[in-house]
């Protein structure tokens, strides 16, 4: 396969990409019948609207993001073809100012996303202020990780021109497991403040939940996300001795017991089937995959150990992203259904599960049935709907709730 067959086959797939998700954002979304047992039609329609005003600005995002790359990585080859090989401080020096200026392109629709339409469709509490601070800090850390990783791209391109691809692939693997250990340590209480689940009946409850699920809960914290959202969450992180459930004060607040022990139990379901690692390694052995493809294609275009080659690698790894989202979005809706299944098997109570889903629809303003093109290239959750349908049986296929 040529050179210009690469490039093409992946912008082709980009620009597929970018076109199915445009036509997902505002062709209508089938609603079947069920779906009004469930949900009023005033929330449906307010839903709709917060995911289309969000979508939107997501998509706008996305093209703005690789129109600068495709720019940068165009510059680099017409303007910069004859250039010396800068040295290590040199290029971090370029590497920063490329990402800064990423950073700002994208400042205006971050902030438009991120706090004017939450405001809007009243999700969010948190003041410009506050916005500002919580961007800062995640500007801050990107920031740093994607120098050092270009940077260390770049001294491994002159260091091992050919042999690059593997090592850049070990230390992204080593990356991986090791931030997955840190990031509940040294990232998450950058953001939020934690604190020990208070509710002692509701701890003792987890405790027989996690006997009978034969796995051990290291610690279940309460996130203080009501200074920033009126949205509810639930997540696992960490690995080994930094394992826990992390519940947002949110979810406690305007949730039975019930429905959180049920947000508890798919939450161990990702446990039990080693949702995690299976993840962790998957990553790992896609990115020795697409490094090992990046080295072939920019070996073909006498790239070799070259700085210009820096936004090349990132659009190259941007595109593939792209083409690859359906199928990982696939996967990742798999997984979870069976940590739905597991949920339903361990609490033998699937209501509960139903009138979370419910009330965490409201609580998110969650397009419930979204159209198949969304689904299929940004969800990486089944829609709740379609969670909904797969225990109705079990359920009793009862009225509305919640």
């Amino acid at each position: 396969m040529t050179v210009a067959a690469v490039w093409i086959g992946l912008g082709a797939a980009a620009l597929l990409y970018l076109v199915l998700f445009f036509a997902g954002i505002f062709a209508p979304a089938p609603v079947g019948d069920t779906v009004g047992r469930y949900f009023e039609q005033s929330f449906l329609l307010r839903a709709a609207a917060y995911q289309r005003a969000g979508l939107t600005v997501s998509l706008l995002r996305q093209v703005l993001s690789l129109t600068f790359l495709i720019a940068v990585g165009f510059i680099a080859l017409r303007y910069f073809k004859d250039a010396p090989q800068p040295s290590l401080p040199a290029a971090a020096g370029w590497i920063l100012l490329f990402l800064i200026a990423g950073r700002l392109l994208s400042l205006p629709l971050d902030l438009y996303r991120g706090h004017t339409i939450e405001h809007r469709f009243g999700l969010s509490v948190q003041t410009a202020a506050g916005w500002f601070a919580d961007y800062g800090k995640s500007s801050f850390i990107g920031l740093f990780i994607s120098a050092v990783a270009l940077g260390g791209l770049y001294l491994l391109f002159t260091w091992r021109p050919v042999q690059w691809w593997f090592l850049a692939g070990t230390a992204f693997a080593l990356f991986l497991f090791l931030s997955s250990y840190l990031y509940p340590l040294l990232i998450d209480p950058l953001f939020y403040r934690f604190t020990e689940l208070a509710d002692e009946g509701l701890q003792e409850e987890i405790v027989k939940l996690s006997g009978k699920a034969g796995i051990r809960v290291e610690r279940v914290l309460v996130a203080d996300a009501g200074r920033r959202t009126r949205k509810a969450n639930a997540y696992f992180s960490g690995l080994g001795r930094t394992r826990r459930i992390v519940l947002y004060d949110t979810l406690l607040n305007d949730f039975t017991s019930e429905e959180v022990l049920a947000v508890i139990a798919h939450e161990m379901g990702h446990w039990r089937r080693g949702h995690l690692w299976k993840g962790l390694l998957l990553s790992a052995a896609g990115s020795f995959a697409a490094l090992y493809a990046l080295q072939l294609l920019l070996q073909k275009m006498g790239l070799q150990g070259n700085f210009r080659a820096l936004p090349l690698a990132l659009l190259f790894l941007v595109l593939l992203s792209m083409a690859a989202a359906p199928a990982a979005n696939a996967l990742s809706r798999f997984r979870e259904r069976e940590a739905d299944r597991f949920a339903i098997e361990l609490t033998g109570e699937p209501a509960p599960l139903v009138s979370l889903y419910q009330k965490l629809a409201r609580a998110n303003l969650a397009v419930v049935e979204p159209h198949p093109l969304l689904k299929a290239l940004l969800y990486t959750h089944p829609p709740l709907m379609e969670r909904i349908k797969t225990i109705l049986p079990d359920a009793g296929r009862g009225g509305r709730e919640g």
